[in-house]
């Protein structure tokens, strides 16, 4: 059986994440594929990223949340004056941080390495 490392899992749950955004804001809030569904899946897959990579010591729960919210300020600056509303948008953000590291830490069992 191959172990996959944490950054390869947390990567593809960011990925996973990132489709799930954006199908959800193109069918829920009606936004094109095209440039900001494609930018949703970007910036989930690199969040996922950044969670697998980051070193920083603290609970699992509080570093999704952490990365979440750092990441969730560019997704709420960005939807200002939007459907969407900028604090909905930092609020998804955070829950996908905490999911991320929710399923690489606890149902893959690929805790932080410090």
């Amino acid at each position: 059986m191959v172990k996959t490392s944490r950054l390869v899992t947390t990567a593809v749950l960011g990925l996973f994440f990132g489709v799930v955004c954006m199908l959800l804001s193109r069918y829920v809030y009606d936004v094109a594929f095209w440039p900001m569904g494609i930018a949703f899946l970007v910036h989930h897959t690199v969040l996922g990223v950044t969670i697998g990579a980051s070193a920083i010591k603290m609970n699992w729960a509080s570093h999704g949340v952490f990365w979440g919210f750092l990441f969730g300020i560019f997704t709420a600056i960005g939807s200002v004056g939007t459907s969407l509303g900028p604090w909905m948008a930092m609020a998804a953000v955070v829950v996908w941080g905490f999911l991320i590291e929710y399923l690489a830490t606890k149902v893959f069992k690929q805790p932080q390495q410090f």
